[in-house]
């Protein structure tokens, strides 16, 4: 049973952390990590995250198990008496340590430890669950080393790129898991620079706002997501302070490769134009700011430039993409 003093703690920190950053930090550690809703009954919870270790763990691609419950890793060795304990425990304490057996795609069975944690709202009440995971089949470690060192990556984590959920953050924290599960739920083939930006700015832009400029660039999984994270962040923002939220503003965003083999990088360029600008601009650092300018050098070894010019935000992405 998880001690109540040493449990990690999620509410109003981990919570408003970006899923793309925390799903490579568990990658770099060899844990798996997914993201579902709160409701606990059937038909719920429904898998909304999901990052590379838990696809490789499982042998599912993160298409296939976003929209549907954890129960499709489950099988006849699934300990049911666990899952009765695990219902309990996120009900009554709200966070769960446990392991029992699971199933890969290819029908394998494995032995899962796992740790399952809240995320919560600006009010206090869980919007999502956070499972982190670990296949210890065959080299099982005791609850307590897999809690300790949960903590500590999660301590670390906090470090690089929490922001508490405050106020609209909330409802902005399951945009940004809708903008990751659409990218993962997209054949590899399709995950492609040009139909990710359109899909980050259509809900926002009007005809004649938006221009967009380069070439083909089809992005491998594990730069798409957190890429998309940023795009959404950048899109949010315009649509909220800048070049969209006006009828006047226009936004240019351009693309090109740059080098070759292990040298190679895709630049982005994001130009917003025709925004007036309070004199506090840039003065503030929120969380969607945070996510551009540290998620992708946390996640990918991207750099980002981020600043106000007279008329607009410009910003540009610099992510490596060695051939």
């Amino acid at each position: 049973m998880m001690d109540e003093a040493v449990a990690p703690d999620l509410s109003g920190s981990i919570g408003a952390l970006s899923a793309a950053v925390l799903g490579a930090a568990m990658d770099m550690a060899g844990l798996g990590v997914m993201v579902t809703d709160a409701a606990l009954d059937p038909p719920g919870p429904a898998i909304r995250y999901v990052n590379a270790r838990c696809e490789a763990m499982t042998g599912y691609d993160a298409a296939e198990l976003i929209g549907h419950t954890p129960r499709i890793l489950q099988g006849p060795e699934t300990d049911r008496a666990e899952l009765d304990r695990l219902l309990r425990e996120l009900k009554e304490r709200q966070h769960f340590i446990g392991a029992t057996t699971n199933y890969r795609h290819n029908g394998e069975p494995f032995l899962m430890q796992w740790i399952i944690l809240p995320i919560r709202g600006a009010d206090g009440a869980v919007t999502h669950w956070l499972s982190i995971q670990r296949d210890s089949t065959g080299h099982g470690v005791p609850a307590e080393a897999l809690q300790l060192r949960t903590a500590e990556l999660l301590g670390t984590v906090r470090a690089i790129g929490a922001r508490t959920l405050m106020g609209t953050e909330s409802a902005a924290f399951g945009d940004r898991l809708a903008a990751l599960g659409r990218t993962q739920g997209l054949p590899i083939e399709d995950a492609r620079l040009e139909a990710m930006l359109r899909d980050a700015l259509h809900p926002f832009a009007v005809n004649g706002q938006v221009t967009l400029e380069g070439p083909e660039v089809a992005l491998p999984r594990g730069v798409a997501e957190p890429l998309a994270l940023a795009l959404h962040e950048l899109a949010s923002n315009a649509a909220r302070h800048g070049a969209l939220a006006t009828q006047t503003g226009r936004l240019f965003v351009s693309w090109r490769i740059q080098g070759a083999g292990v040298s190679r990088r895709l630049l982005i360029d994001w130009r917003e134009s025709g925004v007036h600008l309070p004199e506090e601009a840039g003065r503030h650092k929120g969380y969607g700011r945070a996510v551009i300018e540290e998620a992708l050098a946390f996640a990918l070894g991207g750099e980002t430039q981020l600043g106000f010019e007279a008329d607009g935000l410009a910003c540009r992405i610099a992510l490596p993409l060695a051939e």
